[in-house]
This record gives structure tokens, C-alpha cells and sequence, in this order.
């Protein structure tokens, strides 16, 4: 039988019909297969979370970020994995390999509380250095930390140790220069005076210890008569902020001038006062019973010290107030946080200005909050201030010693006070001395004479008078100049 043959118009209709069935039978296939692939993706990233968790809970913290790292990112994801590395800088931090757990928390950030343990990682460093023997070398870790825990106390024990060290070594004299630095520290005071009869053959401590120190007898009875002309200037009286001047009459009431747009001139009711003093845009008062008062500017929380105690002197950066507290310690309020200076032991005064805190422990060392005004050879200190990028301190003897310029030439100073546009001192006989660091700043001064006190700022500085005028010179484009008048002396 013949075979029919297809006509072309139906075998073009059959594979239209074969390509349609093709396509669709592609597509589904397709649409399957990405239904699968999705699935399996989004389980996968369940599972791999879930085996994350898992390696977490058992401690596997270097397993649970190798995982998480597989995946892309989430804010599920991205939390474990924070969490997970943090785990893993603790582990290594356990280890004793303090370098590198540093770096791993330094690279976290802010998460969680890495500061503190990058901190604590120095600090048990400095615990190894400590453990040799190295008491020099662990001296300079412990002062590093000098706001983070004990580490002044252990700065104090490892110089201790280096001087019973260089005893025992017949190093007498170096012996002498660190347990004379320690100040009353353990049984310091009694090796240093006990070295100093020994090294200058006077049998008077004290005196021995004086005259061991490089004092003569000459610098002694001008390091004497310095400290009685200090102790009859009026101390904490007068403030000075960036646009605002205030001033502390002998009945514990408070004058101001200046700017007034933040409340910080806001003192007419204030009573009872004892100290003042002033940051950029707020004004603190000191009670006799050690509370503390403030107005102006709380933007930081500098003025948060309502429930303050046993207060034993006061000081004021620009965004910052700090107390020292009767039993040696320092606390503070505002743009640096109290953990920063809590550390701080067995002060004897405070200052401050700008962004800086800088405090004397007992021994005469300086202590500051920030780098830039730090100088760990500075000692024999009684008094210290600061400003932008720099601290000044106050020596017994009448020197001055400047963390950024040289002022040598100095003598006879008893009170110093910083400021942004130059470093002021006032001296003996009622000058006021001032080094300023550019010359279009300079204030005309050398007209003062019988000066009794002094307090610099931003951009003007106050002096008092011994006839209990108030002067100010400088910039005066709120009225922080307009102290005409004003007489601490008066009734």
C-alpha cells in the first residue's frame, strides 16, 4: 500500500506544536530547578547559621566566624559574627597571647565592651613584664594605664621594687631619686630620709632629705617663703570661660559678666560658695560640706553634679567638670567620662582646660588625660593646668615646667594658669608673667602690678588685685570684659 505523504502546512503545524511543548517543558523544568536552588540556598543559610550557633554555645568561636563568613551578609548573620569574634579575642586574651588579642579587639570597635578589654589585655602584659622582674619596664605599662584600675598602685609597687632592687645593687643615690619620688607609699619616706642622712652626712630627715634632693639651704628658705606667699593668696576665686568671666566675693556670693546664652552667668542666687570655676559654657561652685553646684551649658552632662560628695576641689575643661574628692580620687562629668580618670590615685590637685585633665599625685608627678599633655619626667610639682595641646606645672621651688615651650627663664611664680592663646604666671611680688603663642594674640598686661590672682580662657584672662579689683583684658565681644566695678574687698 503507498505511503500518504503530509502535507507541508500540517508537518509545520506539528512542530510548531513540538517547539511549544519544548519550551514549556524547559521553562518548568527551569522554574523547578530554581524553586530547588532557592530552597537549598535559604536552607543551607539556615543550616550553616544553626552550625554556627551550635560551635558558639561550645565555645568554637573560630569555627562559628569560618561559617559565618561563608555566608552573605544579614543582620542576623553580622551579629553572630561580631559576637563570634569577640569570642574569639576573649579565648586569645585567655591564652596569655595579649599582642594579638589587642589587635583582635581593636579591630572590633565599639561592640560591646572592646575598649575595656583592649585595657585589660595591656594590663595583664604589663602583670608578665611585672612577674620577670622587668620592674622598670612594667613601671612605664602600669603609668600608661594610669585611668584603667589599680594601675597607679602598681605603678607605685614597681618603682618601689626597682629601688629596692637598686639598694640591694649599692646604687644608692638612684636608690634615693625613686623612694624619694614615691612620697609616702609604704615605708618609702623612711628609705629615702634614711639615704639622705646617708648620702649628705646631715643627721636632720628632713633637712637631709631637702638638701639630697639638690635643694640648698638658700633654695630651701626661698622654697619657704614661696609657700607662705601661696598660702595668703585667695585661691579658686575667680573663673574664666570662653565669652563669660566670674569671680567669687569673700561672702561666698558670685559676680559674672559675659555671655549669658546657656544660663552660665546664671549666679545671682548662689550662696555659700567657697571655690569657683569655669568652662567654656558653664560655671561650677564649690560648698564648704563638699556638694557642688553648676549652671550653663549641660550638653555633655558637664553640669550633672547634684549628687556629688565629699568634694575637695573643683576644675573645669571646656565640656568637662572634674572633682577632687577628699580621699585622693578624681571623678568627672561630661565629655570625659568618669572611667577615664577613675583610675586616678592619691592626688593632691587638679586643672584643666580645653580637652584636657591634668592632676599632681602627692609625690609631685603629673598626671594627664590626654597624650599631648603628658610629660612623665615632670616631678616635683604642687600645682598644674592645661589648655589645648599642652599642661603646665608649678614647681615648690618657684620654676615652671611646660609641656610645649620652654619657660626657664621663669622664677619666683606661685600661681600658673593655661589658656588657648597663651601660659600665664604670676609671681611673689604681684607680676603677672605671660607667654603667648602668637604674637596677634597678646594681651596688654605689663601695666598690672600687686596682681593676688589669675585665670585665663579662650581668648581673655582675669587678674585680681590686691586692693580686691577685678581686671580683664582681652576679647570682649560679650561683655567678659565688663568688670568695672567689681571689688572682692568690699563689703
Amino acid at each position: 500500500m503507498k505511503q500518504e505523504v503530509q502535507p507541508a502546512a500540517a508537518q509545520a503545524e506539528a512542530e510548531k506544536r513540538f517547539v511549544k511543548r519544548t519550551v514549556i517543558i524547559s521553562t518548568g523544568i527551569a522554574l523547578v530547578l530554581t524553586a530547588i536552588g532557592l530552597a537549598l540556598f535559604f536552607t543551607r543559610g539556615r543550616w550553616v547559621t544553626a552550625w554556627a550557633e551550635r560551635a558558639m554555645e561550645a565555645g568554637n568561636y573560630t569555627r562559628a566566624v569560618s561559617l559565618l563568613e561563608a555566608l552573605d551578609p544579614t543582620d542576623e548573620r553580622d551579629a553572630l559574627l561580631l559576637e563570634s569574634r569577640y569570642g574569639v579575642a576573649a579565648a586569645v586574651l585567655d591564652s596569655g597571647d595579649y599582642e594579638r588579642a589587642e589587635t583582635l579587639f581593636q579591630a572590633l570597635g565599639d561592640y560591646g565592651d572592646s575598649h575595656t578589654r583592649i585595657l585589660e589585655c595591656r594590663y595583664r602584659a604589663a602583670e608578665d613584664v611585672y612577674r620577670e622582674g622587668r620592674f622598670a619596664d612594667a613601671a612605664a605599662l602600669f603609668y600608661a594605664l594610669s585611668g584603667y584600675g589599680d594601675s597607679m598602685e602598681r605603678y607605685d609597687d614597681c618603682r618601689y621594687e626597682e629601688a629596692l632592687g637598686l639598694l640591694d645593687a649599692g646604687e644608692r643615690n638612684a636608690a634615693f631619686r625613686l623612694f624619694a619620688d614615691l612620697g609616702d607609699y609604704r615605708d618609702a619616706v623612711a628609705h629615702a630620709e634614711a639615704l639622705a642622712v646617708e648620702l649628705t652626712g646631715v643627721n636632720d630627715p628632713a633637712l637631709a632629705l631637702s638638701l639630697a634632693k639638690g635643694y640648698s639651704p638658700e633654695a630651701l628658705q626661698t622654697m619657704e617663703a614661696l609657700g607662705a606667699v601661696r598660702e595668703a593668696l585667695p585661691a579658686h576665686v575667680l573663673g574664666v570661660g570662653f565669652y563669660h568671666t566670674v569671680a567669687l566675693r569673700p561672702d561666698g556670693t558670685v559676680l559674672a559678666a559675659g555671655r549669658n546664652d546657656e544660663g552660665q552667668c546664671g549666679v545671682a542666687d548662689w550662696s555659700g560658695i567657697i571655690a569657683i570655676d569655669a568652662g567654656a559654657y558653664h560655671t561650677v561652685g564649690l560648698r564648704p560640706d563638699g556638694t557642688v553646684v553648676a549652671t550653663g551649658r549641660n550638653s555633655e552632662g558637664q553640669c550633672d553634679v547634684a549628687d556629688w560628695s565629699h568634694v575637695a576641689a573643683i576644675a573645669c575643661t571646656d565640656y568637662n567638670t572634674i572633682a577632687l574628692l577628699e580621699d585622693g580620687t578624681v571623678r568627672s562629668t561630661g565629655f570625659q567620662e568618669n572611667e577615664t580618670l577613675g583610675g586616678w590615685r592619691d592626688v593632691a590637685a587638679i586643672g584643666g582646660g580645653a580637652y584636657q585633665t591634668v592632676a599632681v599625685r602627692s609625690n609631685g608627678q603629673l598626671l594627664a588625660s590626654h597624650r599631648s599633655a603628658q610629660d612623665d619626667s615632670f616631678s616635683g610639682l604642687i600645682e598644674a593646668d592645661a589648655s589645648t595641646g599642652y599642661a603646665v606645672g608649678l614647681c615648690s621651688d618657684g620654676t615652671v615646667k611646660h609641656t610645649a615651650v620652654d619657660l626657664g627663664s621663669w622664677r619666683g611664680v606661685v600661681a600658673i594658669s593655661a589658656g588657648a592663646n597663651g601660659t600665664f604666671g604670676l609671681t611673689a611680688d604681684g607680676t603677672v608673667l605671660a607667654h603667648f603663642f602668637e604674637r596677634r594674640n597678646e594681651i596688654k598686661l605689663d601695666d598690672l602690678s600687686g596682681a593676688v590672682a589669675i585665670a585665663a580662657g579662650g581668648t581673655h584672662i582675669a587678674v585680681l588685685l590686691e586692693d580686691g579689683r577685678v581686671v580683664v583684658r582681652g576679647d570682649n565681644a560679650f561683655g567678659q570684659c565688663d568688670t568695672d566695678g567689681w571689688n572682692l574687698a568690699a563689703d
